[in-house]
């Protein structure tokens, strides 16, 4: 399975955050920096984004999703599931 385990796929985000302050969230958190964030649920209150890393080390996204999973940000709870 192609990219397995080097994506996460995050939900609860709120409408008004866009792709650069998801980004910086990310970094601040993990330090490390997605090469793609993509908004694939587009009509609802809460969008969902998949993201991408590249090159983690074993183990690497597990730590990413469990450091965002459950943060509260924006006034909203958000969900980190590895893909």
């Amino acid at each position: 399975m192609k990219d397995f385990g080097q994506r996460l796929y995050l939900t609860g985000v709120s409408t008004d955050i866009g792709e650069a302050d998801l980004r910086d969230l990310i970094v601040k958190y993990t330090r490390i920096e997605p090469c793609k964030i993509e908004r694939v649920d587009l009509d609802t209150a809460l969008p969902a984004y998949v993201i991408e890393f590249d090159a983690l080390r074993d183990g690497d996204i597990q730590q990413i999703g469990s450091r965002i999973n459950g943060m509260y940000w924006h006034g909203q709870e958000i969900y980190a599931h590895v893909i």
